[in-house]
């Protein structure tokens, strides 16, 4: 038996908060490492101690090998536990461990290595009489070769990465035109991802399930399965939705899944945790082997919550050596669990990952209820890692259950101060879809037009109401009990002190620019929208009534067209975050000089140019000066948040000039080119 007294944890967020409380449970000492963006972050607050490993860069911190081994070494760490992404399937992590005598929580160096090449991984398959989607997986990775073997394979077919996933370097090609531009841009999201370009080319399924089986080994060569999760709801192939055990499957299916996962598992005399995907044809019926994630999933907490089974408690115990304490007949689901990803992102503006201050957060209380989180309320959201805030999932009896308890769930979770995908999740398990059989395209069958939120109009207004509210409060100087609000600028009042407030301003929100116009005073209003050009549209007003938070336990009570409801409103500077069951909403307002130039002043400011949406690094600039373009063609690609975003030209035209090159960092709402439209 090894000793772990001491482990360090080679990651960030919300799953180095969860090998942290793994390691209070086992009565072992918590390493946290982090970068300089990750400073106040919550693992490093959880942790026993914390190591600082470099710059906010993923490469200079997360992504450096010898940082975070040098760390263990500064600390004296018995062992490293890799979480998931980063160098969670590294074997440059575990030949350094091994080198420098510190236990790696994972597998061996051995099965990394076959099942991190997707090429490899898929001969070893094949080997296994393991059936394999057709496709090409071969060394040669010219052009001419891949475009004659999609040739062969036939379109659409899928461009993969072949070290990694999470949706990464993957990309869909349905016609040989497309296919130079699309392996581009795949090869370069691989290479900054995983430091490997090389692909394999797959036939696309049409209707795919995304179905996979969890397996835990130990060092004594006993190796189960622990179920099987459905993964089927993505978008752009990273998970949105996952649940345990997977709903509508055959019987005969389900256990040619269960034995193929175990076979591979056993050849490879595999230790710890580890998943193997499969595509299952939802017309055909027939399962293809996709790959082995040799590493914990993010979903891993719905199989913990079916089979009772710690996962990450399990991968320490099985490092130190510790065989495990059941057989296959002992495993089974006890019920049912859903887990929704939670993503500072706007879902109404194509997935636009947010960045900032989260200045409400509040969890969630409910049965069945589990919240794994690396943030909190002053927690930032910066532009270095992934988007995800938290995960929430949802137990019961019975998959109807768990789905209403997940609801709730949502709807009860409170972030503000950066926009969160919450009314998207709800959206997607409310549908009546979500309770047939899964694909990979309920998403573009459910939303085909794009996702877009409920009540766009109540909440400017209740935003509208909110303000005035604190701007009354704030005149009579006595700022309610409680209140987290202060003093705000680009207030204009229309009537003398002692009447009725009549106000008007400017929101800036989901929608774009809005005037408002308030009337009223002690929490009694009426909110008008107002037409944002002379002339155009009508003004819609609303009643509202506010109650304030000592009135109802915390929250603020808004009773709107005859309706009650509660909300959390946190007003920090300019920025008003507002949460309530159903609809998250964040604005700013914008100050009087800013309000003047007119909402359409501001839209024709901004309408010929291409801007960077957030920070990022430029990847490519496809127009250069002179050329004619039309609105939604390409024209640049960046990089950030550790995805590829392609910005589009927003009118017709000519370009006038180009500002940046590949290769450029940028700010967040840097010019990069300018259009000159068409008259």
């Amino acid at each position: 038996m090894k000793a772990i007294k001491r482990l360090l944890i080679a990651n960030r967020g919300e799953i180095a908060c969860r090998v942290i409380r793994a390691c209070k449970r086992l009565g072992i000492e918590s390493v946290a490492v982090f970068s300089d963006a990750d400073r106040h972050s919550q693992h490093v607050l959880q942790a026993d101690m914390a190591v600082h490993i470099g710059g906010a860069a993923a490469s200079a911190s997360y992504l450096n090998a010898d940082a975070i081994v040098a760390a263990a070494q500064k600390i004296s760490a018995d062992a490293i536990h890799p979480g998931y992404g980063f160098l969670s399937e590294s074997t440059a992590l575990i030949s350094l461990c091994q080198q420098h005598d510190i236990i790696f929580v994972g597998p061996s160096v051995e099965s990394i290595a076959a099942m991190g090449s997707k090429i490899e991984a898929k001969a070893i398959a094949q080997s296994l009489d393991i059936p394999t989607v057709p496709g090409y997986n071969g060394e040669a990775q010219d052009q001419d070769t891949l475009l004659n073997e999609g040739n062969r394979i036939g379109f659409p077919l899928l461009i993969k990465a072949s070290a990694g996933g999470g949706g990464k370097g993957m990309r869909i090609v349905h016609a040989a035109a497309e296919f130079e531009s699309a392996l581009k841009q795949a090869r370069q999201e691989a290479l900054n991802a995983f430091g490997d370009d090389r692909v394999l080319l797959e036939k696309y399924i049409v209707r795919p399930r995304h179905i996979e089986v969890q397996l835990l080994g130990d060092c004594q060569g006993r190796v189960l399965h622990l179920l099987d999760r459905e993964c089927s709801i993505q978008r752009n192939y990273q998970k949105v939705i996952e649940e345990a055990p997977v709903s509508h499957l055959d019987d005969a299916v389900r256990q040619q899944l269960f034995d193929c996962a175990v076979r591979l598992g056993q050849h490879l005399n595999y230790q710890g945790a580890g998943t193997v995907e499969f595509i299952l044809d939802a017309d055909s019926r027939e399962a293809y082997f996709l790959e082995m994630n040799t590493r914990l999933q993010v979903e891993h907490p719905t199989t913990e919550m079916v089979t009772g089974i710690d996962l990450v408690e399990w991968q320490i115990r099985v490092a130190r050596g510790e065989a495990l304490l059941w057989s296959q007949a002992d495993v089974h689901a006890t019920g049912h669990a859903i887990e929704a990803r939670i993503n500072a992102e706007d879902p109404a503006n194509d997935y636009l990952p947010e960045t900032g201050t989260v200045t409400l957060y509040r969890e969630p209380n409910g049965e069945g209820l589990r919240i794994d989180s690396g943030v909190a309320q002053g927690s930032e959201i910066t532009p270095f890692y992934d988007s995800m805030v938290a995960k929430i999932i949802a137990h019961g009896s019975s998959r109807g259950l768990a789905a209403q308890r997940l609801l709730q769930g949502l709807n009860h979770f409170a972030i503000g101060g950066v926009k969160t995908n919450q009314e998207f999740l709800t959206s997607i398990i409310t549908r009546p879809a979500f309770h047939q059989e899964l694909t990979t395209q309920y998403l573009s069958r459910q939303f085909p037009d794009g996702w877009q939120p409920w009540g766009e109009a109540m909440h400017t207004a209740i935003a509208a109401a909110a303000y005035a509210m604190q701007q009354e409060s704030a005149r009579n100087g006595a700022p309610l009990n409680g209140s987290p609000w202060q003093a705000m600028g680009g207030w204009r009042l229309t009537q003398p002190c002692g009447t009725p407030a009549n106000s008007r301003l400017w929101l800036n929100g989901a929608g774009g620019l809005q005037e408002i116009s308030i009337q009223g005073r002690h929490g009694e209003y009426r909110v008008s929208l107002l037409p944002t050009e002379k002339g155009a549209g009508e003004t819609t007003t609303f009643p509202i009534y506010l109650y304030a938070p000592q009135q109802t336990g915390g929250q603020w009570r808004v009773e709107l067209e005859g309706t009650h409801r509660n909300l959390d409103i946190v007003i920090q500077g300019q920025q008003v975050a507002l949460s309530s069951p159903r609809l998250r909403r964040s604005y700013h307002f914008i100050g009087l000089e800013e309000s003047q130039l007119g909402a359409a002043a501001a839209a024709k400011q901004a309408g010929n140019e291409v801007r960077a949406a957030m920070p990022g690094l430029v990847t490519d600039v496809l127009v250069k000066p002179g050329d004619r373009v039309q609105a939604g063609d390409i024209a640049a690609v960046m990089e950030a948040m550790k995805l590829i975003h392609n910005l589009p030209c927003p009118v017709t035209g000519i370009v006038d000039q180009v500002m940046v090159a590949a290769g450029d960092k940028v700010e967040d709402g840097a010019l990069l080119i300018s259009i000159e439209a068409e008259a």
